[in-house]
């Protein structure tokens, strides 16, 4: 019996598919792909976040100007111009002496006409005419 088993043939053995390099290219691309991802989100971020902090410090300069402009407002040099501009108002022993500039009247020049006759003759017959007066 023991010849018999020996005997059997031998079958070529299977050869198993390696899975692990598979599995390992598989896990690279993976974790790259995620690698990719996080720095995309990071840099998108980074921009929002620098427009933002611009944005800041534009609207912090412009609440600085305004400031300064209601401070202004406030004087008493300010209410005393927009005074005597708005409402024509004087210091008191102030004397106002009212000029009156006459506008220039600046009215277009009427523009030459060429008559029917002048446009149909030739440039040397014009000139003929108005060098001899024919």
């Amino acid at each position: 019996m023991n010849q018999e088993i020996n005997q059997i043939p031998n079958k070529p053995a299977k050869k198993k598919l390696n899975i692990m390099p598979i599995l390992t290219i598989l896990a690279i691309i993976y974790f790259g792909f995620l690698l990719y991802q996080a720095v995309y989100v990071n840099y998108h971020t980074n921009k929002k976040i620098e427009e933002y902090s611009s944005s800041l410090a534009q609207n912090n300069d412009e609440q600085e100007n305004l400031k300064h402009l209601i401070a202004y407002y406030q004087t008493e040099t300010f209410q005393e111009l927009e005074a005597r501009k708005k409402l024509g108002l004087k210091m008191p022993g102030e004397k106002v002496v009212k000029v009156d500039v006459p506008e220039a009247n600046k009215t277009p020049e009427p523009k030459k006409t060429i008559s029917k006759e002048q446009s149909q003759q030739s440039n040397p017959e014009l000139w003929s005419e108005f060098l001899f007066g024919q």
